[in-house]
């Protein structure tokens, strides 16, 4: 499994300390650089025909911003996540998911979005997750501290995690898979698909 190529820190960086450090298969964003966190963008960039996040937190006004550097032409982008305060209704869904599409590169051409958001007793049914996964390609998998809005300016340090190898990832695979079913179970979610064109 390929995790993505970080390029070597331009001379300006070289000054700064970089926003991530980056160990073998762990990436720590340290938020006392006061520099923008990037590595969820790279990482997102990467994708080649699919993007899966689940997410717990999501903000209408913000998430999108997180997608600002995916250029593939033709890309399907699922999110999973949680209602709560910022994200409260099938309004506030359909807002995110116009803030995405709206907002992507004009590199991409063809997109497929689609948000499972899980009303807020899902949560206290012990329906849900707790930890925030992203999955690339349907091959690789990451365990995300933060929510997305965290990934474009953070005043916390968190950390990113990259599964190399095969058992973790096949495990989250099949757990992953088994919460899925719930997204077809219109009582338990919002469901709200956007496309480009």
């Amino acid at each position: 499994m390929a995790k993505p190529v970080i390029s070597v820190p331009l001379t300006a960086d070289a000054v700064t300390p970089p926003a991530f450090e980056y160990g073998e298969d762990y990436a720590f964003y340290d938020a006392r650089t006061q520099r923008p966190p990037d590595y969820y963008q790279k990482i997102l960039a990467t994708a080649t025909k699919t993007i899966q996040i689940w997410e717990t937190h999501s903000k209408p006004e913000e998430d999108w911003k997180v997608f600002s550097e995916v250029t593939c032409p033709q890309i399907d982008i699922t999110i999973l996540t949680i209602c709560d305060k910022d994200l409260n209704d099938e309004a506030a869904v359909r807002l995110l998911a116009n803030n995405i599409v709206n907002n992507l590169n004009n590199a991409v051409k063809t997109c497929v979005l689609t948000i499972f958001a899980f009303r807020r007793f899902c949560i206290y049914d012990d329906l849900m997750w707790h930890d925030r996964f992203l999955v690339i390609d349907d091959t690789d998998y990451y365990l995300v501290g933060p929510s997305m809005n965290n990934q474009v300016g953070s005043d916390t340090s968190f950390g990113i995690h990259y599964l190399s190898k095969k058992t973790d990832r096949d495990l989250l695979k099949k757990k992953l898979d088994s919460f899925f079913p719930l997204t077809g179970n219109a009582s338990l979610r919002f469901k709200v698909t956007k496309k480009r064109p």
